[in-house]
C-alpha cells in the first residue's frame, strides 16, 4: 500500500508562523438530503471520489462524489446480529473499507470498489482501526487488546497485545505517517506510543483535566510520530509531545448545539499536516471545520454549515476533501444529509 501522506499542497507546512488570515477555505461540492434510517458514520476515500455511510440498521452505502450516484449497498450483519455501524475506515490506497461497531462481535473488511466482503474478523467491541501506511497490515482496537491483522492472508490475526491499557479499553488507535509508531488512547485519557513492529512501549502520557470524562473519539499522529492529537466527548482537543511524553496544549470547544453538551458522535475528526504544525479539527458547536496552528495557538475557521451540528466527519486531506453527516434537527433526529466540501488553499502565507 502506498503511504497516506497528509500535506497541504500550497506550502502551509513550510510556514514557521501563523498567517494573519485564514489559509484554507471550502466549497460544498455535494449535498444529498433525506437519508433514512438514522445515519451514524461516514467515510471518505483518500482520493475524495467515494463517500460511504453507515446507519443504525447496519446498511453500508457507497456513493460517488460529486454526483451522489449510489455505487453499491450492503447489509453489515455477518452473524445475523442486530447492530449499528459506528466507524468506517478506508485503506491508504482506497481499495479496502473496514466497518466497526462498539457493541458488535465482529469487525468487517470490504472491497471499496464493489462492496464485496473480503474478511470478517473475530474482533468485537472495536472502537477503531489503523491501516499501516506501507505494509498490508491492520491494527484493530478490540476492547483492551491490540490485534495485528494480515490483510494479504484473508484477515489472519498475526499477533495480539492484550491489556494494552490495564483496566481500561482502547478508544482510538492510529499509525504515524512513517509507519514506525502506533498510538493508542484509553477511555480515561492515557495515550501510549508503541514502536512498530515490536509493539514495545515508547512513551505514556496522561492527558490533563476531566479524565473521568475524557472518552476520546479521535486520535491522530504526525508523519514522524513526534506529536499526537486527541479529542473527547467534551470537545476539547489535546495535543501531545509524544517524544517527551507530555501534553503540549489544549484547544477548547463548546456544546454541539442547544441541549447537546457532549461531542461523542463526532468521531475520527482530526488530521495533521505533514510537518505537524497545522491540525484540522471540528469547529465550535461541531458546526464545521477549523484549522489550528499548533505552535502559535491561533485558530482559523475553514467552513461552517447550515445545520444545527455535524454528527460525523471524514477527512481526506491529500484530496483536499472533507465529508460530514448532518442531522435534520438540533436533537439529532433525521432525516440526515451528506455534505462533501472541497478545501481550497490560499497563496502561501508569510
Amino acid at each position: 500500500m502506498r503511504a497516506f501522506v497528509v500535506a497541504l499542497v500550497l506550502g502551509l507546512t513550510a510556514c514557521s508562523g501563523a498567517p494573519p488570515s485564514p489559509p484554507v477555505t471550502a466549497t460544498r461540492v455535494l449535498e444529498l438530503s433525506g437519508l433514512q434510517p438514522l445515519a451514524n458514520a461516514v467515510g471518505l476515500s483518500p482520493d475524495g471520489g467515494l463517500v460511504v455511510t453507515g446507519d443504525f440498521e447496519a446498511d453500508l452505502i457507497a456513493r460517488e462524489v460529486p454526483s451522489g450516484t449510489e455505487r453499491w449497498k450492503v447489509r453489515v450483519k455477518p452473524r445475523r446480529e442486530q447492530r449499528r455501524i459506528d466507524g468506517i475506515f478506508f485503506s491508504p490506497d482506497g481499495s479496502l473499507i473496514v466497518t466497526t461497531g462498539h457493541d458488535a462481535q465482529t469487525t468487517e473488511v470490504w472491497d471499496a470498489a464493489t462492496g464485496r466482503s473480503v474478511a470478517v474478523l473475530d474482533v468485537g467491541h472495536c472502537r477503531g482501526v489503523a491501516f499501516h501506511p506501507d505494509e498490508r497490515v491492520l491494527a484493530v482496537a478490540g476492547g483492551s487488546t491490540i490485534h495485528v491483522v494480515d490483510l494479504s492472508s484473508g484477515g489472519k490475526v498475526l499477533r495480539t497485545l492484550p491489556n494494552a491499557h490495564p483496566g481500561d479499553g482502547i478508544f482510538a488507535i492510529a499509525f504515524s505517517g512513517d509507519g514506525l509508531t502506533l498510538a493508542t488512547i484509553s477511555g480515561e485519557g492515557s495515550l501510549k506510543a508503541w514502536s512498530w513492529p515490536a509493539l514495545t512501549l515508547k512513551t505514556s502520557t496522561t492527558l490533563s483535566g476531566m479524565l473521568e470524562a475524557m472518552s476520546p473519539v479521535s486520535l491522530t499522529l504526525t508523519r514522524r510520530g513526534t506529536r499526537a492529537a486527541a479529542n473527547s466527548i467534551l470537545g476539547r482537543v489535546h495535543v501531545v509531545d509524544v517524544a517527551k511524553g507530555r501534553e503540549y496544549g489544549t484547544f477548547g470547544n463548546v456544546a454541539q448545539a442547544p441541549g447537546h453538551g457532549m461531542h461523542a458522535e463526532l468521531r475520527y475528526s482530526l488530521a495533521f499536516t505533514e510537518d505537524g504544525d497545522w491540525l484540522f479539527a471540528p469547529d465550535t458547536h461541531d458546526r464545521g471545520l477549523r484549522l489550528i496552528h499548533v505552535p502559535s495557538g491561533k485558530v482559523f475557521p475553514v467552513l461552517q454549515g447550515d445545520g444545527p451540528f455535524y454528527k460525523a466527519v471524514s477527512l481526506a486531506v491529500p484530496a483536499s476533501t472533507v465529508a460530514f453527516l448532518r442531522p435534520g434537527s438540533a436533537e439529532g433526529f433525521g432525516p440526515y444529509a451528506i455534505e462533501v466540501w472541497r478545501l481550497e488553499y490560499q497563496a502561501r502565507p508569510h
